[in-house]
């Protein structure tokens, strides 16, 4: 019965981000945040600084907007993180990234939608995986 208000607090915290991950080659810490940023923005995504921590190792989009089906009005952005405390210079670092999207379901909303009119609309799994490629190939250990 104690636990019962914490349902309420988790609830308000939004949707699970269910992570992709990906380990680099061995590479200093800044190494590895500028090669993320590098493929992040020549992905199409741009920074939102207010939310960017080269130190913490955390970046993410702004939102992109884009159409869904019936004209509904949908949006997407990137959250990576480098784990800096699950990593070294010689072992390499741990990054995990996921592409959060949005819709509108109120369709009397998709011409002006209002920041309350967006909700969760789970990840987009397909530009997961051509992001995760695209580190990979950057940023993880060649083949000898």
């Amino acid at each position: 019965m104690r636990l019962l208000p914490l349902a309420f607090v988790f609830a308000a915290c939004g949707t699970v981000t269910d992570w992709s991950e990906m380990r680099t080659a061995p590479m200093r810490l800044g190494e590895c945040y500028d090669g993320l940023v590098f493929v992040a923005t020549h992905d199409g995504f741009t920074a939102d600084m207010t939310a960017c921590d080269r130190g913490l190792g955390r970046w993410q989009s702004r939102w992109r907007e884009r159409q869904l089906g019936l004209n509904r009005p949908g949006r997407y952005r990137l959250r990576a993180e480098v784990m800096v405390d699950e990593g070294s210079p010689a072992t390499g670092w741990p990054i995990r990234y996921a592409v959060e999207q949005q819709k509108v379901k109120d369709l009397g909303r998709s011409d002006d939608p209002r920041d309350e009119d967006w909700s969760a609309d789970g990840q987009d799994r397909e530009r997961e995986m051509i992001l995760g490629a695209k580190l990979v190939r950057r940023l993880a250990p060649k083949a000898p």
